[in-house]
This record gives C-alpha cells, structure tokens and sequence, in this order.
C-alpha cells in the first residue's frame, strides 16, 4: 500500500494530510498559511514535506490558479499572487513525484474516484464558495482545454464584464452568506450556518437573497448543458453540505424551463446532486493522478502478458 502526502492551498488555511491509495485519509492536519512571502511559504512547505518524507510515495497539491500541465508550474495563483511562476517539483529538487492540480479540478477528481461521479461518465462540478470553480467530465475524463482553461464559469457574463456582472461575483457563496449576516446583523459575517438557519426558516430577507442565488446557478446550468449536455451537476463547495441548496437549485432550474414549453420539451433536464466530499475534496483529488497513473500501468501490463 502507498501512502501520500496531499496539500490543499487556501488563502487562509493550509491543510495537509496523508492518504493511501486507497483515497483514506490516514492523518490530516491544518495550519494558517504563510502569507508573508514567497519565500516565507516554500519553507514551511519544504519542512512539511521533508518531515514526511520518508513515509510518503509523492506529493499531491492542489492550489488556485492555472496548471501548466507540461511543467506544472502555477500561472494567477488566486489570493496566494506569489506562486505565480512557482513548480513545486522544481522546489522539492525534483527528489519525489508531485502531482499538482486546480482546486476547483482537483474536487472534481476526488468525486471521479470515489465520489458521486464514480459510477458517471459526463458531468459538471461547481464548486461554490468565493467565486464559482467547474470541472468538465467528458467519458471519465476531465478536460482541460488548450490553454488549461476549461471550465472557468466565473468569467462567464450576463452582457458586461464587471464584478456584478460575472458569474464568480453573481455565484458567490461567500457573497450571499456575507450579504445576510450583514442584514440580520449577525456578529460573524462569514457564519454560513448562521445564515442557513434563516434561510431554512424562510426569513424573508435570507430566503429572498437564497432564491435569486439558485435562479442564477440554475441560468448558469442551463447555458452550459445546451453544450455540454452531460447526465448531472454536482454542487461542491462548503454550503454543499446544506441538502436545501442541491433541491433549491434542481427548484429553480425546473421553474425556468417550465416559463418555455419548447425548451422543456427540446432539452432532457440534468440532475443537480450534492458532492460526496466536503472538506478533504482537493486532498483527495491532487492524488488522483498517482492512483490513476498506477492503475494504467497495471492495465498495460496485463495487456502485454496476455499478447
């Protein structure tokens, strides 16, 4: 069995853990991140990574931004702008494999290999949390597209390319939570659970605000299954966690079809399920590729002893 030592980025926190091969997490752990400069947070990644060393088959990363997949270099690395440029594998002396990958991908993969797309071959993954995050299924594969690009919802418009007019600013999840506790004046603005207990109780104000959040996921799902046209959607993020925002949205997307009989007649309507993996969900999904990778080799190798 190999074990595997798997970082999850954030802007505030950075979470780590050993998982096997298996997709169990054996340890996890969890500290602030180093914020203060390059420098300042290769090193602390560097004395992760050498106090685990010795136990560990390679390293799986999963970070904001863009993936070079060739060198695996971060290019816009979200709230962290200094990894910008920055190869992991190049950092570690290229002493030990290193799988990095997007968050919003990297979930995407966890739910692919032992999540709710186990058993599926095309879906979407929207992950819902600061912005809007996707990943793209197509035939059990993820795509990346020609400039590692596919999938960035959070760009897509309603006609202007202003905050307020981007997906990633209209499907903030952080944004409805925070635009409720500021109205109920709640002491943390950042209390999801908090906000979700208004939404439950259908608190004018919060159910208001919640509903015009599904209305515009459900636009969003509408628009690319017309491309896409996959089996379902899974809604990732922390607020996944809620049951109520999976049926809202599946609510919502049901009432804008049913406003053109031709549309609901014409275009078979996906399914909207919740993610299986909350929290470990990019853990798990930047060691995907290891786990993968070895069982295609495994694959071939049958193949050839039976030539």
């Amino acid at each position: 069995m190999k074990t595997y030592l798997a970082f999850d980025i954030g802007g505030t926190k950075l979470k780590y853990a050993l998982i096997n091969n298996h997709g169990q997490v054996l340890k996890e752990y969890s500290e602030s991140t180093v914020q203060t400069s390059k420098e300042a947070f290769l090193r602390r990644f560097k004395e992760i990574v050498n106090k685990f060393k010795k136990q560990i088959s390679g390293v799986g990363v999963s970070v904001p931004g863009k993936i070079n997949r060739i060198d695996q270099s971060i290019s816009f690395g979200g709230s962290l702008p200094f990894l910008d440029g920055v190869s992991f594998s190049k950092e570690l002396g290229n002493e030990i494999p290193v799988s990095v990958e997007n968050d919003a991908k990297a979930a995407t993969l966890a739910e692919l290999w032992q999540g709710t797309l186990k058993e599926t071959n095309n879906a979407v993954m929207l992950v819902l949390g600061t912005a809007i995050g996707s990943g793209i299924v197509l035939n059990r594969e993820l795509i990346y597209g020609s400039h590692e690009q596919a999938g960035e919802v959070s760009f897509m418009s309603y006609g202007k390319f202003d905050k307020n007019s981007l997906m990633g600013g209209k499907c903030s999840a952080v944004g409805l939570i925070q635009d409720i506790a500021k109205h109920y004046n709640l002491a943390d603005i950042n209390d999801g659970p908090e906000a979700f207990e208004l939404i439950k109780e259908h608190e004018e104000y919060a159910w208001k605000q919640f509903e015009k959040f599904c209305q515009t996921i459900a636009l969003l799902i509408h628009n690319m299954q017309t491309v896409l046209d996959v089996d379902c959607y899974v809604i990732g993020g922390g607020i996944s966690q809620q049951d109520i925002v999976a049926n809202e949205i599946t609510t919502a997307l049901k009432k804008l079809r049913e406003t053109s009989p031709f549309v609901n007649e014409t275009l078979t309507r996906p399914q909207i399920v919740s993610a299986t993996f909350h929290n470990d969900a990019n853990l798990l999904g930047s060691i995907y590729k290891f786990e993968k990778n070895s069982t295609e080799t495994k694959q071939l190798k049958v193949i050839g002893e039976t030539r």
